[in-house]
């Protein structure tokens, strides 16, 4: 049997609400509280997002919620959207804090008085569209309240064999969950609910039970982008973390590894390497080197 039929166990359909009544993922892993400054930024994206005529569903995404469930704090917010781009909630959100008096419906997070333009929302930089590659769909980065903050939008991803580069188009939440490398990596917090949210029905339990597992097949995963069998021991790496085991006999196989040669540059495999070694466990690395 190929690592690409292999049986995978029975996911069960969660939503918001099952996570956060089940006894054994509350008393583990909690609710996320959000700081002051995290509780702003979320009241003036909502009220921005109220200001727009087809409201936008909003969540903060991947890593920033992974760490909150584990009880980190993170600088670093990916904002998903669901129904426009980036840039586009971001001109909105520009012309709704630029007219007089919005900044004064939000309370000071820090101790120099009334919230600042420039501390509110610092300069937007706007990735394009890449028509060829689909690299983004006009992502902009910018800094709000001292955060990094990532505005995209929700997305799916289609693959070719040539390149680890994606064509992307408009997606659902659940298939923006299921297009990312890691079930822990796919977790929302909805802004508007102020709950979480686990699409792949795994990403709570993986975090419980310290598991790296992807959220579709694992041989499909790799050969679609291989750079994510690097990303994926890297975060067993840095939190200690097991690689599950179908994910595991995946990464062995020859087409993997041919395919992360081929569409990796070894810059970019460098990278990885260095961050995985800067890990609390980086002999898991080092018991990959045959990459």
């Amino acid at each position: 049997m190929d690592a690409e039929n292999s049986q995978r166990p029975k996911r069960r359909k969660m939503d918001s609400e099952t996570n956060l009544k089940s006894p054994r993922s509350r008393a583990v892993l909690g609710a996320i509280e959000l700081t002051p400054v995290e509780a702003t930024l979320r009241r003036i994206l909502l009220d921005v997002a109220a200001s727009i005529e087809k409201q936008p569903e909003l969540r903060f995404a991947g890593g920033w919620v992974r760490d909150k469930v584990r009880g980190e704090e993170s600088n670093d917010i990916d904002v998903a959207i669901s129904s426009m781009t980036g840039l586009e909630f971001a001109l909105h959100m520009r012309d709704y804090l630029d007219k007089p008096g919005v900044l004064a419906n939000y309370e000071a997070v820090n101790n120099k008085g009334a919230i600042e333009r420039q501390e509110a929302l610092g300069g937007l930089h706007k990735i394009v569209a890449n028509p060829e590659k689909s690299k983004h769909l006009e992502t902009v980065t910018t800094k709000m309240l001292g955060l990094d903050i990532d505005l995209v939008n929700l997305r799916r991803e289609t693959y070719t064999d040539e390149s680890r580069n994606p064509q992307m188009e408009f997606g659902s939440p659940q298939e923006d969950a299921l297009r990312r490398d890691a079930t822990v990596n796919a977790l929302f917090y909805n802004l508007q609910t102020s709950s979480i949210e686990d699409f792949t029905g795994l990403g709570l339990h993986d975090l419980e039970h310290r598991i790296i597992r992807t959220p579709l097949s694992p041989y499909r995963t790799f050969i679609d982008d291989p750079l994510r069998v690097l990303r994926l021991i890297r975060f067993a790496s840095r939190f200690g973390y097991d690689i599950d085991q179908e994910a595991e006999q995946a990464m062995e196989d020859s087409s993997i590894k041919a395919a992360l040669k081929a569409k990796v540059t070894r810059e970019r495999v460098w990278k990885e390497l260095e961050k995985m070694l800067r890990g609390t466990a980086p002999v898991l690395a080092r018991a990959f080197k045959s990459f």
